[in-house]
């Protein structure tokens, strides 16, 4: 299924979602180190934000905004839960650091674009 989305949501989403994903990328060997399994993680998270832009770019809803929100969710509840109750082999972290905080940021902005781009919510306003 694909999308019409103003030009500034269409980019908005993509940087947005790159930049969480350059982020994943640079956290991940030392994530790695801790938690191997951490680290993959947030090397797929790269990985899917790159496919999240590119479904993005071309209008995708499923594969481009969808998977974009999904990932963004995912780390948003994984941040939660590595400094609340604690990860597996890696245990519980810190709150922070300024990049990881950044992160989480961008993975809430992300759903501004998100949702205004929603089919459901462009019926529902439009």
């Amino acid at each position: 299924m694909t999308l019409k989305t103003t030009k500034l949501y269409k980019w908005i989403g993509i940087i947005v979602i790159l930049v969480a994903g350059l982020i994943h990328l640079y956290d991940a060997p030392g994530e790695f180190q801790d938690a191997p399994y951490m680290g993959i993680l947030f090397f797929a998270f790269f990985l899917g934000s790159i496919v999240s832009a590119v479904g993005i770019y071309r209008g995708e809803l499923l594969w481009g905004w969808a998977l974009g929100g999904l990932l963004s969710i995912g780390a948003i509840i994984g941040y939660l839960i590595s400094r609340t109750v604690g990860m597996p082999i890696s245990g519980m972290e810190d709150w922070g650091p300024p990049l990881a905080d950044f992160s989480i940021f961008l993975e809430l902005i992300f759903f501004t674009p998100f949702i205004v781009s929603n089919p459901a919510y462009v019926k529902k306003v439009g």
